[in-house]
């Protein structure tokens, strides 16, 4: 055994015995797909290759998944997952679902370029607790090359006036930007910094699409598979938030599989089960994904 694979082993095992015991019975987090459609085709998003339809999901599945959310106590359900959510014409009305519910944070992450005034007040009275706006590039014109065919002046626009809309309302909606790639932090950060409640960088990661498994590369047990859970438009339940195409499920909730059953399935017990062991190399998605990488 090789010194990268003992220190995996001892990673993922310390790690997921704290990741089980705050798991419970019910994901911490769920996030529906009430859209997969997106009007941008992004340089560093895989949207453009994926090979699902494009779907929405009906009324009726998801009114369920959220009074099932709601009787089992989820306090934050997430109505995004790999598209544009603003898409959804359906959205006010269902973020104002949730929070009749009782669902205590409903969030949204947008590319903001359908975030007019309209959509904007109706997000606030239906209640929305937090939207993040994804921002890329640290001039026009490098944003334009990044998140095409979206125009930076009018993403720009429509994040402040969401902020004095917002404020006017004195809702206590947060609004936050996020950005992942740009050649100066400095001057992205300029103008919006001071507009918005958070603004925040990441790094880019490989959306579990990174090659053959790297074994010199230290392993952790993800703990998304121990605090998300993440439905398709189409009612599937996606391994995690990255599998963008589907390939992997772990179960479908409809009239006779809730959202508790797959959570609490076989199919998710043995990918934590080979997450504890450090053998995510055995799993095609979690192989090389970056996430999975210390």
């Amino acid at each position: 055994m090789t010194k990268t694979t003992l220190l995996s082993k001892l990673l993922c095992r310390t790690l997921s015995v704290a990741l089980d015991v705050l798991k419970g019975g019910f994901p911490a987090v769920v996030r529906l797909e009430t859209t997969n459609a997106c009007n941008a085709h992004c340089v560093i998003c895989p949207h453009r290759i994926m090979r699902r339809p494009i779907a929405w999901m009906d009324e009726p599945l998801f009114a369920r998944l959220i009074d099932e959310c709601a009787a089992s106590g989820c306090r934050e359900v997430h109505l995004h997952n790999f598209g544009e959510p603003l898409l959804d014409k359906r959205l006010e009305q269902r973020v104002a679902y949730a929070k009749w519910k009782g669902i205590g944070k409903v969030k949204i992450f947008s590319n903001g370029s359908l975030l007019d005034s309209t959509r904007a007040q109706g997000l606030i009275e239906a209640g929305l607790d937090e939207i993040k706006v994804s921002f890329d590039g640290a001039t026009k014109e490098e944003f334009e090359s990044i998140r095409t065919p979206l125009k930076y002046d009018a993403v720009v626009q429509n994040i402040v006036d969401l902020v004095k809309m917002r404020d006017a309302a004195r809702s206590s909606l947060v609004v936050r930007v996020a950005c992942c790639s740009t050649t100066d932090k400095e001057a992205t950060m300029q103008f919006l910094e001071q507009v918005v409640d958070d603004f925040s960088f990441g790094k880019l990661h490989n959306w579990a699409d990174g090659g053959p498994p790297r074994e010199n590369r230290i392993r952790k047990a993800c703990s998304r598979l121990w605090r998300t859970f993440t439905v398709l438009a189409n009612g599937d339940v996606a391994l995690c938030c990255l599998d963008y195409d589907g390939q992997q499920t772990l179960g479908r909730v409809d009239n006779e599989h809730s959202i508790r059953d797959v959570w609490n399935g076989a199919p998710y017990r043995e990918i934590r089960r080979r997450h504890k062991a450090a053998r995510q190399s055995e799993i095609p998605l979690c192989a090389n994904c970056t996430k999975s990488l210390l």
